[in-house]
């Protein structure tokens, strides 16, 4: 593991310690409420990928959010982020499709985790190629809504060359 990654674990860790999994801590936070809501926003998303929408994808995020796919550059911010899916996006045969795991709401039902899995298909060259891999969203309740602060996912294959 590179130094980069342990430090990504090790803000993700800082980032939601404190969370407890769904339905833990429930006199304060309705943490079953609150894993709905976010299962809603993901239901979203994922039409909204079907529609190839990347305008509105990039409305799920904060406004200082973050995508972090690999292989490419961190997209900061809404419009980067909408660039960075709408390029996703224009691969020939592209098709996504993602799954929570599981989700961790914060103690203080302004943070959580949602951990899950994803199906990437594409066809550049004529040929589909699917991928699967895994993802952490970490997200973050602003003005009574759920909105996706930091989002990083990567490929199960072998590296290349490896």
């Amino acid at each position: 593991m590179t130094k980069a990654s342990h430090f990504f674990l090790a803000a993700v860790a800082l980032s939601v310690s404190g969370c407890k999994p769904a339905g833990e801590n429930a006199a304060t936070v309705d943490v079953a409420a609150e894993e709905q809501a976010i299962r809603s926003e993901v239901a979203q998303w994922l039409e909204l990928v079907k529609a190839k929408n990347a305008a509105a994808i990039a409305d799920l995020y904060a406004e200082d959010g973050a995508v972090m796919p690999a292989n490419v550059p961190i997209g900061k911010g809404r419009a980067a982020i909408q660039q960075t899916w709408a390029s996703m996006m224009a691969t020939p045969g592209f098709d996504l499709t993602f799954s929570p795991e599981q989700i961790i709401i914060s103690s203080s039902g302004d943070m959580a985790l949602d951990r899950g899995t994803y199906r990437l298909t594409v066809a550049p060259g004529g040929t589909p190629q699917t991928d699967t891999g895994k993802y952490v969203v970490v997200w973050r309740k602003l003005g009574g809504e759920w909105k996706a602060a930091a989002d990083i996912f990567n490929s199960d294959l072998p590296a290349a060359g490896g």
